[in-house]
């Protein structure tokens, strides 16, 4: 099997957010090469906000419906372009071999928030006291923990989670923060995406995981909730989709219970600060890296 690879060339300071958008359109997985940024330790979030320099983002991408795929990335592109970042893309092919080495070779097992630690299928790990280990490779839904919106959600959700509290993942791409709020105690998760792949994915990686409180069903956002509620919903998802989904998180929420969202441009939070206010949330508390903010929010404050 052949692999089709987008190669896009970019300043540093954009390298997150172009790899976050060629995530969203399916990558199999990203890598960032070039530029003047060391390589990051495994156990440190690595920002990129005031890097400097030029950067090649790889994306991998099967071939049903690339071209499809293409035309959505250049055009998110072009958009970027417009609020000053510059982009190059160029388009090749690679063997299947050689993208799962590549990925083996970088991917390892690292520390992605306080205690949780991911860590490859193929790796093996004698956990730390305390530790909590997520066994999750990169594949073809977003999540492996290594996006500085992924580990910054981990982060609040371990700060904020109750031993035997509900939890709800909307937007759950790999299903990394569902299946880490089941390892921090929660009593049933349900894990919502609109992509079916994204459900398949998730509900894999929680049996990969002994997870076995852990639902994962296609929706838009809460549409399939029902009149569930839960002490906890977790977020990492655009800010047009958190915003959506601010308008009927509130009914899907039991007293006390806290509102986690990240995936949040710095240049988009005031647009998010006015929906969470209009919807009767007021943020607790706020983690940034780079140019990526998380928040965690309550009804009433």
């Amino acid at each position: 099997m052949r692999w089709n690879v987008i190669n896009v060339q970019t300043a540093e300071r954009d390298a997150d957010i172009v790899s976050f958008i060629l995530t969203e359109e399916g990558a199999s997985g990203t890598e960032i090469t070039g530029g003047s940024r060391p390589e990051p330790d495994p156990d440190e979030i690595v920002p990129g906000a005031d890097a400097t320099g030029t950067v090649t983002v790889k994306a991998y991408f099967g071939d049903e419906g690339f071209d499809a795929v293409l035309g959505n990335v250049k055009a998110r592109l072009a958009l970027l372009a417009d609020g000053a970042a510059k982009t190059a893309v160029s388009v090749e092919s690679v063997e299947d071999r050689d993208w799962n080495e590549n990925f083996r070779k970088h991917f390892t097992t690292f520390n992605a928030a306080g205690r949780i630690v991911i860590k490859p299928s193929w790796e093996e790990y004698v956990p730390k006291r305390g530790e909590i280990v997520i066994e999750m490779d990169p594949g073809m839904a977003f999540g492996s923990g290594a996006h500085e919106t992924t580990r910054m959600c981990l982060e609040l959700i371990q700060r904020h989670m109750k031993e035997g509290a509900s939890a709800a993942d909307v937007g759950c791409g790999s299903g990394i923060l569902g299946i880490a709020c089941s390892k921090l105690g929660a009593s049933r998760v349900l894990a919502l995406d609109s992509d079916p792949v994204s459900v398949k994915v998730t509900a894999q990686n929680a049996k990969n995981n002994g997870v076995k409180n852990l639902k994962a069903v296609k929706s838009d956002l809460l549409k399939s909730a029902g009149n569930l509620k839960f002490d906890l919903i977790a977020a990492n998802i655009i800010a047009d989709a958190l915003i959506r989904l601010n308008r009927d998180a509130a009914r899907h929420m039991n007293p006390g219970a806290i509102y986690i969202i990240s995936g949040i441009i710095e240049d988009r939070m005031g647009d998010l600060s006015v929906s969470l206010k209009e919807n009767g949330f007021a943020v607790i508390e706020t983690v940034k890296t780079g140019e990526w903010i998380a928040a965690a929010a309550r009804q009433g404050g």
